[in-house]
C-alpha cells in the first residue's frame, strides 16, 4: 500500500489555522502589540448514534504583547477570551504568556505553546474542532523545522493536583514528525510519524479512579505530484496506519487495542480551492482527542453507549481560503459523508474569520 502527508498539510491543509510564534532577529528589543482573532460558524448536521450534531458559533480574541529580548528570544504576554454566541459571559477567560528560544532551526518553547492544529496531526488522532474549543494547550514544546523535516514534541499539563485533591491530575503527550523527499522537481514523497499519549492519575488525590495512560499514533507516507501553473496546481495521495492501546494496568475501556486505516486523495486549484475524498475503516478504535465520528465507541449524549465494532466512512472535502488581506484570511468547508455500514449520509460545513495584525509600540535602548 501507497502512504501520504504534505508536510504543512498533514491530511486536510489546516495552515490558515496555523499561529506560529516567530522570531525576527531584526526586531531585537524591539516591543510589538498584536491580536490573534478567530471568528467561527461550524454546523454539524449528524444525526448518528455515534458523534451528535450540533453548531459552534462565537470568536476567540487574544491580544498580547511581543517583546524580542534578543536575536534568538521572544516573550509573549496578554490574555485569551473565548465568546459563544448565546451565552451572556465569556466561555473561557485565561493567562496567555510564552517564552520561546530559538536557535537556528530549533525552538523551545515554554508557557503557552503552538498548539491546536500546530500539531499537524490528522484528524482520527486530534479532532479539528479542537481549535474552536480547546484551543489553549500549556506546558513546554520542542521544534525542529526546514524546509524538509518537521518535527514537534510537546507535553500539555492539562490538570495539576495538590495534596487531598478529589480528582486526578491530567496530562497529554506528543510526537509528530514528517520528512520529505524530493524525487525530482515535480515529484515529492514523505514519511509522516505520529504519536499522541494521554495520562490521567497521580499519588496524592484522594480519587478512587483507576489510573489510565492511553495511546493513538499513525505511520504513512505519501506522494505529491506539483502540475504547475494551470487550473490544477497539485494531486496527492496520504494514507495512514493508525492504531490505539490501552497500557493502563486496570483496564476500563471498552476495547484493549484496535486499529484504522485513513486514506485519502487531494486536489489543489488555482482558486485556492482544496477537493479531498478521505476513507475510514476502523476497527474496534478509541480516539483520544480525535474526531468523533472515528471511534467505534458513542461519545453522543443521548445515544451513549452505543458500540459499532467496525465504522466505514466516506468522506467529500470542499475547503477553501481567501486571502483578504495580508492579516485577514476567511477560511470556509463543506465537508459530507456516508456512513457506509449505515447507509447514512450527513454533513458539515464552517466559515471562519482569521485577523492577525501587529503594531510597532517601542524600542528597549537599554544596553544597547
Amino acid at each position: 500500500m501507497i502512504l501520504v502527508s504534505i508536510t504543512g498539510v498533514a491530511q486536510l491543509d489546516n495552515s490558515a489555522f496555523e499561529d506560529r510564534i516567530e522570531i525576527d532577529s531584526s526586531k531585537q528589543r524591539e516591543i510589538y502589540f498584536s491580536l490573534n482573532t478567530l471568528g467561527f460558524i461550524k454546523n454539524n448536521e449528524y444525526s448518528n448514534d455515534i458523534a451528535d450534531g450540533f453548531t459552534l458559533f462565537g470568536y476567540q480574541f487574544n491580544p498580547y504583547l511581543s517583546y524580542f529580548a534578543g536575536k534568538n528570544v521572544r516573550i509573549d504576554a496578554g490574555i485569551y477570551l473565548q465568546q459563544d454566541f448565546g451565552i451572556d459571559d465569556f466561555t473561557e477567560i485565561a493567562p496567555y504568556f510564552s517564552l520561546k528560544v530559538q536557535k537556528r532551526n530549533f525552538a523551545l518553547i515554554f508557557g503557552n505553546f503552538e498548539s491546536s492544529l500546530n500539531h499537524r496531526y490528522i484528524e482520527p488522532i486530534y479532532d479539528f474542532e479542537r481549535v474552536l474549543n480547546d484551543r489553549l494547550e500549556n506546558g513546554i514544546q520542542g521544534l525542529w523545522m526546514t524546509e524538509k523535516l518537521f518535527l514537534d514534541l510537546w507535553l500539555n499539563w492539562e490538570t495539576m493536583i495538590f495534596e487531598g485533591d478529589p480528582f486526578q491530575e491530567k496530562f497529554s503527550a506528543g510526537v509528530s514528525f514528517d520528512y520529505i523527499f524530493e524525487l525530482n522537481q515535480r515529484l515529492r514523497f514523505n514519511i509522516p510519524i505520529q504519536i499522541l499519549g494521554y495520562h490521567k492519575g497521580g499519588q496524592i488525590d484522594s480519587s478512587p479512579d483507576p489510573v489510565t495512560t492511553l495511546i493513538n499514533g499513525a505511520i504513512g507516507g505519501g506522494l505529491t505530484y506539483d502540475l504547475g501553473d494551470g487550473f490544477l496546481r497539485s494531486i496527492g495521495t496520504q494514507d495512514y496506519f493508525v492504531f490505539y492501546s490501552d497500557l493502563s494496568d486496570q483496564k476500563i475501556q471498552t476495547y484493549e487495542d484496535g486499529f484504522g486505516v485513513y486514506l485519502n486523495a487531494t486536489a489543489k486549484t488555482k482558486l485556492n480551492l482544496d477537493i479531498m475524498i478521505s476513507y475510514w475503516r476502523g476497527e474496534e478504535f478509541i480516539t483520544i482527542k480525535g474526531g468523533q465520528l472515528y471511534p467505534s465507541i458513542s461519545s453522543s449524549f443521548k445515544s451513549g453507549g452505543t458500540i459499532e465494532p467496525i465504522r466505514e466512512l466516506l468522506f467529500f472535502r470542499f475547503l477553501h481560503n481567501w486571502q483578504v488581506l495580508n492579516e485577514f484570511t476567511i477560511s470556509s468547508r463543506i465537508e459530507p459523508y456516508i456512513d457506509i455500514r449505515n447507509n447514512l449520509f450527513e454533513f458539515s460545513f464552517g466559515v471562519y474569520l482569521h485577523f492577525r495584525p501587529d503594531f510597532y509600540l517601542a524600542e528597549n535602548r537599554a544596553g544597547r
